[in-house]
């Protein structure tokens, strides 16, 4: 069962450039869209949907409509 773990130089670069991230980092055009589409974008759709359709669905199961109490006028 006992083996050795061969290191391949692809994993051990790719895993370098993990670990460090904000020095490599640049703005490009690919990393704005991919920010402009996750953070506004979806949220922003997700939100008008929110509003559209606030308060047209009823969740509560409909119960018996409450009796009124006859109104007393004072005259």
């Amino acid at each position: 069962m006992g083996g050795y773990l061969t290191q391949d130089p692809a994993v051990e670069k790719w895993v370098r450039m993990r670990e460090s991230t904000a020095k490599h980092f640049a703005w490009n055009a690919r990393n704005v869209r991919t920010v402009g589409i996750l953070g506004l974008v979806i949220p922003g759709a997700l939100l008008y949907l929110a509003v559209a359709t606030d308060g047209q669905y009823k969740w509560a199961a409909k119960g018996p409509s409450p009796k009124a109490a006859p109104v007393e006028e004072d005259a």
